[in-house]
């Protein structure tokens, strides 16, 4: 038997050719055929076999797949060391890993280097093909998504370079703009709105009680209103979402900071608002997003923004749960000091929550807060 079959389904001979293809790893000759067969037959799928893993690496670095079956025992290399090259080369291809015994630890590593399901032996082929049309609904959300932010990213880049270009020395119609792109934001986001300038505003006002200097106050400013700016490269039908977010549409939304930093890196807007876009979703104790870091790895700025952030979601009403009162979200910050907020920040916080309430209050001259000179 060859080292790499190739199975490719009933309508491979379509110049069109739309299959998905699979990778399949598995070292038994009996196994790796009877699941190329199983998976061809539908009609639906391209399948390759590979009864290594090496030589799946190798295909995996010159050709495309949807998704990949392995086997975690193979010769050489195993199936957890092939999941933790795929993951590196590129996360949005799922991998199905097959395991003939139930192992807690590995289990765990596994779901820790992004394994996104398992298979355990022996199992029925229909629960292969509903686990490979799970993994297969995921890539192609995940491939949908790419497309969808790498176009508007280009769009937004344009425009707003354009923009800054011509407005960069005068000041107000700088800022202007800015508020622009942020109502642009928050029109994708039929039930946010308003919630950018409410964020800045709790942002300038913490700032201020914190002591910043005018220039800092000023880079919080943009850093504040621009914080959802990668929101723009969300598909919208996942901000409209009247229900609580699936864990896949979630690492999706989880993708905006990164997303809004990108957008904004060839414009040449300072490093302090870069950080404040990229970080405000980051947690003092390493659990938040995207990158995991912690404490005062953190920029103080993204921290003083994370919190009015926080604030100002659990005190706004979403469709799939009321507002909590401002005394509600104060225990919340509270309780969560030192974990996912800066304790100094939300101590003050919690300390000037009636000025913050009163600022709040005035709706009519919020924005006049916001733009005023600092």
């Amino acid at each position: 038997m060859k080292n790499i079959l190739n199975y490719p389904g009933k309508t491979a001979a379509d110049p069109q050719n739309h299959l998905k293809r699979i990778l399949v790893v598995d070292d038994d000759d009996l196994m790796l055929e009877m699941l190329m067969d199983c998976l061809s037959i539908t009609g639906e799928y391209e399948t390759i076999g590979s009864k290594e893993a090496l030589t799946a690496l190798e295909l995996i670095e010159r050709e495309p797949f949807n998704a990949i079956i392995t086997d975690i025992n193979l010769p050489g290399l195993s199936g957890l060391e092939l999941l933790k090259h795929v993951t590196r080369k590129d996360a949005k291809i799922p991998v199905i890993l097959i395991t003939g015994y139930s192992d807690p630890e590995r289990m765990r590593m596994a779901i820790q280097l992004g394994a996104f399901d398992f298979l355990r032996k022996p199992f029925d082929m229909s629960e292969l093909l509903i686990r490979v049309k799970q993994a297969i609904e995921k890539n192609q959300l995940m491939l949908q998504n790419d497309l969808y932010q790498h176009h508007l990213e280009l769009v937004v880049q344009q425009r707003t370079m354009e923009l800054f270009a011509t407005n960069a020395k005068l000041e107000n119609h700088y800022i202007n703009t800015i508020h622009a792109m942020v109502n642009t934001i928050e029109a994708m986001d039929i039930y946010t709105h308003g919630h950018s300038e409410r964020v800045t505003a709790v942002s300038i006002l913490l700032g201020k009680y914190l002591g910043l200097s005018i220039e800092d106050l000023k880079l919080l400013r943009i850093g504040a209103l621009l914080h959802d700016l990668g929101k723009i490269g969300v598909n919208k039908p996942l901000l409209e979402k009247t229900a609580v977010l699936s864990p896949d549409e979630f690492d999706l939304m989880k993708l905006h900071p990164s997303i809004g930093a990108r957008i904004v890196d060839p414009i040449g807007l300072p490093a302090e608002v870069h950080d404040i876009i990229l970080q405000h979703h980051e947690r003092w104790d390493g659990s938040g997003y995207p990158n995991g870091i912690k404490s005062e790895e953190i920029s103080p700025l993204a921290r003083i923004t994370a919190i009015a952030d926080a604030y100002d979601a659990m005190t706004s009403k979403r469709p799939y749960r009321d507002a909590m009162t401002s005394h509600s979200a104060c225990r919340e910050i509270e309780d969560n000091l030192g974990k996912q907020f800066d304790q100094h920040i939300g101590a003050m916080l919690i300390k000037k929550i009636a000025g913050i309430q009163e600022l709040l209050k005035d709706q009519v001259n919020l924005r006049q807060h916001i733009f005023a000179a600092i």
